[in-house]
């Protein structure tokens, strides 16, 4: 049978673990992460390291002093990694998995420190311990993936995944051959194969951490850079990421805040950013996650609503009328305060929403003339074509609860 050449993993392992664990410690000294986890990862996989390279000095035909500090260093090693992916992810371990981890580590502990039966024995114990440790890293990267939708996390929480079932299978092969020596040679010669892949599958995730925080930060960046600041709503960067993924039937709303600049310069932009916000707060609300709300310019914002039909889009343009208007009433001082004029298009789209925005826009200022111009009409309609299929552009009033402008 070909063997592996476990020292020279080891080897391997126990440089790359040191290296990255000096690369994340010292600059984990000075950073201002929450927690510092670049401390705690890189002082995890120093001691992780200098455990693997303390183990290529022991020909494992018995259980030296030495060598049980050794594996206490890996066990302590393992468990700091722990704390600072846990930290890194910014959630807790369950207390049941907790009191689960205490345990073992407790008994591991004590049975490399102060058993005197056969060497096989901590070797398993340890063996297990272990797994039940990359077993945990690979449920926390694996959530930090369904969380953040991080494709490294994915990545390396698959890895350790992949490692954990060697580890099982190599404690089991040596619990095999303690119990029946006529299994030494083959479960030795399986161990050796399994714990060599699992020690290269560790190895490609040394700089896990900070490969996921490089694309939690850049996903962070791209996020800032498509949002507004002021109301967190999508500006027109964040717009075209959307729009061009849009396919099919879409319905717009296209909304402006009528007497905006008077709040403004009667009491304060303070008071205005606040109608802003209250305005992206009412629309998200009503709109739920089937609708997009973008912030096209100082008091106007788009809402995109895909496959919604007509009847819908009226009663939430409707609705968030009427509660804006509660809402800025109690916001404004005076007997004239902001409220909505609303444009409402809807037509089919392939990646560009150039004409529906146009047709919305014109709704919105005929509503516009027509409040100025008192009239009491609650809706106006008209006809407009969008390539080669027919929109509809309505306009929606708002209530109009102070007929002055």
């Amino acid at each position: 049978m070909f063997t592996l050449d476990i020292a020279s993993l080891q080897v391997v392992a126990a440089l790359g673990s040191i290296l990255s664990g000096l690369i994340h410690f010292f600059p984990g000294m000075v950073a201002r992460e929450p927690g510092r986890w670049p401390y705690w990862w890189g002082t995890g996989k120093i001691l992780v390291g200098a455990s693997n390279a303390l183990g290529l000095c022991f020909d494992g035909s018995r259980l030296s002093l030495l060598e049980r500090i050794s594996d206490l260093f890996l066990l302590t090693g393992l468990c700091l990694c722990v704390t600072g992916l846990s930290i890194f992810s910014r959630r807790r371990l369950p207390p049941a998995m907790i009191f689960f981890l205490a345990g073992m580590m407790s008994f591991s502990v004590l049975l490399l420190l102060y058993s005197d039966h056969d060497y096989r024995l901590p070797i398993v114990v340890l063996g297990g311990t272990r797994t039940v440790l990359n077993a945990t890293t690979a449920w926390m990267l694996i959530s930090i993936a369904q969380t953040e939708k991080l494709r490294t996390a994915w990545v390396m929480g698959l890895l350790f995944a992949a490692s954990v079932p060697l580890f099982v299978v190599r404690t089991t092969l040596l619990l095999a051959a303690w119990n029946d020596p006529s299994w030494a040679d083959t479960a030795q010669w399986t161990a050796d194969w399994s714990i060599g892949i699992a020690i290269i599958l560790v190895s490609l995730s040394h700089f896990a951490l900070l490969l996921i925080n490089a694309e939690r930060v850049q996903r962070g960046l791209s996020e800032q850079a498509s949002r507004d600041h002021l109301t967190g709503a999508l500006n027109r960067f964040g717009m075209g990421e959307i729009e061009s993924k849009l396919r099919g039937m879409v319905t717009l709303l296209l909304i402006d805040i009528d007497r905006f600049k008077a709040l403004n310069d009667g009491q304060g932009h303070a008071a205005g950013d606040a109608a802003l916000r209250m305005l992206t707060d009412l629309a998200q609300r009503e709109m739920g996650t089937g609708g997009t709300l973008v912030r096209i310019g100082g008091d106007e914002f788009l809402c995109i609503l895909p496959d919604h039909d007509e009847v819908t889009v009226r009663s939430i343009a409707t609705r968030l009328s009427h509660r804006f208007d509660r809402a800025v009433a109690a916001l404004a001082d005076g007997p004239l305060y902001p409220s909505l004029s609303i444009g409402l298009s809807r037509g089919w789209v392939d990646g560009n929403l150039d004409s529906l925005i146009e047709q919305a826009d014109a709704a919105m200022y005929a509503i516009k003339r027509v409040r100025h111009a008192g009239s009491p009409v609650a809706y106006a309609t008209g006809q407009a074509a969008a390539g080669n299929h027919p929109a509809a552009a309505r306009i929606l009033t708002a209530p109009w609860p102070n007929p002055a402008c």
